[in-house]
């Protein structure tokens, strides 16, 4: 590199670092600080309010499906709990017709009678005879 573009070089950097410190001097860094903090802090708050509106509308539709879900819950138990009980009422009723039935049979014993079949002969009918085998031979 020639001199003279060395110094254009240096010159412009100087040139823009006098620009810099110029605008520094104009505007406080504090009153910047300041105002990026304040802006910062109105974000957070219009954030927290849109999380906290979000968070009270699921809370409301989650405590809605969960009373849904009992309701279901407890129409299904209910449904269950009356069928078992009426199985549990035919149970009941069948044991104390049993226990009837057992009670009576040991009261009074029943003596059974064998069954025999009668056999009958066989006898020829009347007006049947039997041919028989002719003997003719032609």
């Amino acid at each position: 590199m020639s001199e003279e573009t060395k110094k254009k070089v240096i010159g412009k950097i100087n040139e823009i670092k006098s620009n810099i410190e110029s605008f520094i001097s104009d505007v406080n860094v504090n009153d910047l600080r300041n105002s990026f903090n304040l802006m910062v802090k109105d974000a957070q708050k219009d954030f927290n309010k849109l999380i906290d509106r979000d968070l009270e509308s699921m809370k409301k539709k989650l405590q809605k499906e969960k009373e849904d879900i009992e309701r279901k819950a407890k129409k299904f138990l209910d449904g269950h709990r009356k069928e078992l009980n009426a199985l549990q009422a035919k149970i009941d009723k069948l044991i104390k017709k049993n226990s009837k039935i057992s009670t009576k049979k040991q009261a009074a014993p029943v003596t059974k009678k064998a069954v025999r079949k009668k056999v009958a002969k066989a006898t020829p009918k009347k007006g049947f005879t039997a041919k028989k085998p002719s003997t003719k031979k032609a």
